[in-house]
């Protein structure tokens, strides 16, 4: 239908606006998440792209990223490709594969700028309830640490609604969201994924 209709063309650089428009509308309806589809959305060659393009904003070399892990294997490469240092964090099966405030804690040093916060997690199917999350965000309310939340599986949590960080008190401010429309609506191929975060931050 697109191509009968002549969508061939060259869209902005963000995506475009209709779609933004929608992935606004979307996240809205769904989470209660509150974002400008003129200023702070862009549409990306799949999540991949989007995790890639916020880690080349925020790092700086030798800057360092908590990974939780077992997850996505491309967060430390990318960081690595942008020049931080990825720490892995161990999550364990007792905890249902949750992050702690505690691990965080004791990952934290001086020079961390950025938490991946991969939940739902793949390969483990762990998620973070809001007093989970609450939890991690009392612990990085007195930093200047922020967080790359990728929420590309937020639709396929059963039996409870998924809870992003970004509704969360005072963690909007520092949180980029990432997501796409790989997983819930088997559109691997199209390559089409987003990201969403304050307007300083998507306009770099």
């Amino acid at each position: 239908y697109s191509l009968e209709r002549g969508y061939t063309k060259y869209t902005s650089n963000a995506g475009m606006a209709e779609l933004r428009r929608e992935i606004a509308s979307y996240l809205d309806r769904r989470f209660g998440l509150k974002y400008d589809y003129a200023s702070q959305i862009l549409v990306t060659v799949g999540g991949s792209e989007a995790l890639d393009l916020s880690l080349r904003v925020l790092l700086n070399p030798g800057d360092e990223v908590i990974i939780p892990v077992p997850s996505f294997v491309c967060y430390g490469p990318l960081t690595e490709m942008a020049g931080g240092v990825p720490v892995y964090v161990e999550l364990k099966a007792e905890n249902q594969f949750r992050l702690t405030p505690e691990q965080l804690k004791a990952a934290i040093t001086p020079r961390t700028k950025a938490l991946v916060l991969p939940f739902p997690s793949n390969p483990t199917g762990g998620i973070m309830t809001r007093e989970d999350l609450e939890a991690i965000a009392e612990v990085l309310r007195d930093t200047n640490i922020l967080v790359l939340s990728d929420e590309i599986y937020s639709e396929l949590t059963y039996g409870r609604k998924h809870v992003s960080i970004a509704e969360i008190d005072g963690m909007w401010e520092r949180t980029i969201y990432v997501s796409g429309f790989s997983k819930a609506f088997a559109m691997t191929g199209w390559r089409l994924g987003y990201v969403c975060a304050p307007e300083p931050i998507a306009k770099q």
